[in-house]
């Protein structure tokens, strides 16, 4: 987690949404698409990404899941002593994620989450509450969060693509603290 550098590209490898969407299955608010698209992605392993993270002999990442992207970023921006800037535009969600978040099934997590990490993380306003949570929303089975060399990431993203790893660029590592989402 203490590998991010100032200047690397944040990388996702799987989409968010999982935890909205699992207690929104609990709940019964979700359509059978929609619960074959989480299972789907709760299913595929790490292991690729893993791969990647070995091959391009990256220090800084993490996994994404109880603590959310913003909770395991911010143990990433901290330990590594660095600044997090994350496009929300650029964000991957699974299909019914944004759906599920304006009927507010969040998990008691996502707000335990918010509550621990919230102070150190800001937002632009145009990015609502409910966009908000979901960065916060505890993952089941989720991606990695890596820390990709600027100069490694288009030979980064066509070996994933061999790999069949989705990867998603959703930020960059600046100077500073805390992590930032415009």
């Amino acid at each position: 987690k203490g590998g991010a550098r100032v200047g690397d590209k944040l990388v996702l490898t799987k989409p968010l949404g999982m935890g909205v969407t699992t207690t929104a299955i609990k709940r019964q608010l979700t359509t059978p698409k929609e619960e074959a698209e989480a299972i789907e992605w709760m299913s595929r392993l790490n292991d690729r990404a893993a791969q990647l993270g070995r091959e391009f002999e990256l220090r800084g990442g993490t996994d994404v899941t109880g603590f959310s992207l913003l909770g395991h970023g911010m143990e990433v921006a901290q330990t590594s002593s660095v600044k997090l800037r994350i496009a929300f535009a650029d964000m991957p969600f699974i299909s019914p994620a944004a759906r599920l978040a304006e009927e507010w099934a969040f998990a008691g997590g996502a707000f335990d989450n918010q509550n621990y990490f919230g102070s150190k993380v800001t937002f632009t306003a145009e990015i609502s509450e409910a966009q908000q949570m979901l960065l916060f929303d505890p993952q089941t089975s989720g991606g990695l969060l890596l820390s990709v060399p600027a100069a490694k990431l288009d030979t980064f993203q066509q070996r994933a693509q061999e790999l069949d790893q989705p990867v998603w660029v959703i930020g960059d590592v600046v100077a500073g603290e805390g992590i930032e989402v415009v």
